[in-house]
């Protein structure tokens, strides 16, 4: 992994397939915005639905009652979809990848943090923190392809494992929260409902919902701007995403 090329040494992806791959992860955010959003009536009536959305923990501990066999593979299949995009991304954009996580996930000092750690432990911090920025990290140093998806695929299922054991340990707690949903559906749906439209006019005020393709591909501002002044039309410079509408694992 020492001899990996640089971002200005690879081969520069189309605008075409950035887009292939913003596109699911926007679709994959979108899916878990639901499942919060609707968390009181899924987990009481379409659990496996609900993983299907969402597998993160919290969702996987509300889907208890799930049948172990499709409770794995739904949830792993779900945990691990987005990785490998994530892994895609690092690898095309370097750099440019990790810098656009940390701005439109939040997580702040985080990353460099997790840059240093992943530099002495790649593979395992693949296997236990599988996150966007872990993958990312996995692309950009160049780890393996196979190496990645299997270590990847193993951390997943263990993950779900222990997370499925760990709700039996607090079946009660559990139940008494589904129960509670169930006898206040209506209104537990529309406070959820209501707590992640906030969330959503949050992230639009910081600028976290603008997919920002240009900043993701290292064009800076002041290239997109003379494009505008030249073109006249901000739409066809930017060529974003805007409007399809946006890590991971808790």
């Amino acid at each position: 992994m020492s001899d990996v090329p640089t971002v200005e040494e690879r081969p520069t992806p189309s605008r075409r397939t950035l887009i292939l791959l913003v596109a699911p992860i926007i679709l994959i955010t979108t899916m878990g915005l639901i499942a919060s959003a609707f968390t009181p009536t899924l987990a009481t009536q379409h659990p496996l639905l609900m993983i299907a959305l969402d597998a993160r923990n919290r969702f996987l501990v509300l889907a208890r009652n799930v049948d172990l066999v499709p409770f794995v593979i739904v949830a792993v299949l779900r945990r691990s979809f987005s990785d490998p995009l994530f892994y895609l991304l690092g690898r095309f954009y370097g750099d440019n990848a990790l810098r656009w996580l940390q701005k439109k996930g939040g997580a702040g000092e985080l990353v460099p943090f997790t840059e240093k750690l992943f530099k002495k432990a790649g593979y395992p911090m693949v296997f236990a923190f599988p996150g966007a920025i872990v993958c990312a990290l996995a692309g950009q140093t160049g780890m393996s392809p196979v190496g990645f998806m299997v270590t990847n695929l193993a951390g997943t299922l263990t993950a779900v494992i222990a997370v499925r054991r760990f709700s039996s340990t607090i079946a009660s707690p559990v139940e008494g929260l589904l129960d509670f949903f169930s006898r206040n559906l209506v209104v537990t749906t529309a406070v959820s409902i209501g707590l992640v439209v906030l969330s959503l006019v949050v992230n639009r005020a910081q600028d976290k919902l603008d997919p920002g393709l240009d900043e993701l591909e290292g064009k800076p501002a002041s290239d997109v701007e003379e494009g505008v002044e030249a073109d006249g039309d901000a739409g066809v410079v930017g060529d974003r995403l805007h409007g399809e509408h946006d890590p991971r694992h808790e």
